[in-house]
């Protein structure tokens, strides 16, 4: 049976006198993209908003992995796996495509002054006694020097003496000692630079961005920054993704590989993905359960063939 990842429990919102949502609630299914549609007005991006922390619910709850997340700001939800983007992308523009995944990477040692100065030899056991019992630098000087005395040996030492031969011989027997002292003092910070630039190439060959990770964000067309969007939030290893219209303003082709981009991470990564947008002719061939709203409320909710023909979402779009 399909687990509920996210519920919305009765949840109102009111600006003023205006009531923009009236106890609304939804459970949105794990592994599943969900999909929320309804004319303009009727409430879907201030439903995203409270869910993703922009705004605290007056009553109701909302409930992420079973857990009471109301009220909570984005940041505390963006730790706990939830992620969103929005419908005017806001990248880093003077920064690469690469760049823009990196600054998502959610606790890197570099961003704390006093972690920065840990060094990977005193991450574990393991790494803190490498260097001690490494036996391999030692045999490989002692078959060096071994060589060079059987250069004597043959009265051949003047192409020992040669100033290039002994430079060469000095660079590789001290770098053959050193390595595991070099490893043992890199900063953890560098290690972990690392395992991130590896985790942003995987996320761009799945979004099909990795020829273009050299490409500064203010080059890219406007499906490119939607994925890339998408690309920052995977970073942060979220579970769930809330995509504020990731297809508005894109051209039909882009805007079904941006989908079809969409689907393949949901069954490579089991993400779950819960998206407002109004690209019904785009966006329905590829959802799993639709949800829509009118004037604040929650008026349908099932499989897109089942919502598209309920007479309350019928008139709502069409105005009676």
């Amino acid at each position: 049976m399909p687990q509920t990842i996210l519920s919305v429990r009765d949840v109102t919102k009111s600006f003023g006198n205006l009531l923009a949502l009236d106890a609304v609630s939804i459970d949105v299914e794990e592994r599943k993209v969900s999909i929320l549609v309804g004319p303009n007005g009727s409430g879907k991006t201030t439903l995203i908003n409270v869910i993703s922390g922009l705004y605290k619910p007056d009553t109701g709850k909302v409930i992420y992995q079973g857990k009471d997340v109301s009220g909570l700001p984005p940041y505390k939800l963006y730790s706990m796996g939830v992620a969103r983007t929005f419908q005017i992308p806001a990248l880093f523009w003077r920064l690469t495509v690469l760049e823009n995944l990196l600054v998502a990477e959610k606790g890197n040692p570099g961003e704390s002054f006093l972690k920065a100065f840990d060094i990977v030899g005193l991450k574990s056991w393991q790494n803190f006694f490498r260097p001690w019992r490494d036996t391999s630098s030692g045999w490989i000087l002692i078959t060096g020097l071994e060589s060079v005395k059987a250069k004597f040996r043959a009265k051949k030492p003047a192409k020992m003496l040669d100033p290039r031969r002994i430079a060469s011989f000095a660079i590789y027997f001290l770098g053959a000692s050193m390595n595991p002292w070099i490893d043992f003092f890199t900063p953890a910070w560098e290690d972990r630079e690392k395992q991130a630039t590896r985790k942003a190439a995987r996320i761009l060959r799945l979004l099909g961005l990795s020829r273009l990770w050299n490409q500064p964000a203010y080059s890219l067309s406007g499906g490119q920054m939607k994925l890339v969007e998408i690309g920052r939030a995977l970073m942060t290893d979220a579970k769930l993704l809330l995509l504020d219209e990731p297809v508005s303003g894109v051209n039909p082709t882009l805007a079904h590989e941006i989908f079809a981009r969409i689907l393949k991470l949901r069954d490579e990564l089991g993400l779950t993905f819960f998206i407002v947008e109004h690209r019904l002719d785009i966006a329905l061939k590829y959802v799993d359960h639709m949800f829509a709203m009118s004037l604040g409320r929650v008026i349908a909710s099932g499989s897109p063939d089942v919502v598209l023909k309920d007479q309350r979402v019928i008139e709502s779009y069409l105005g009676g």
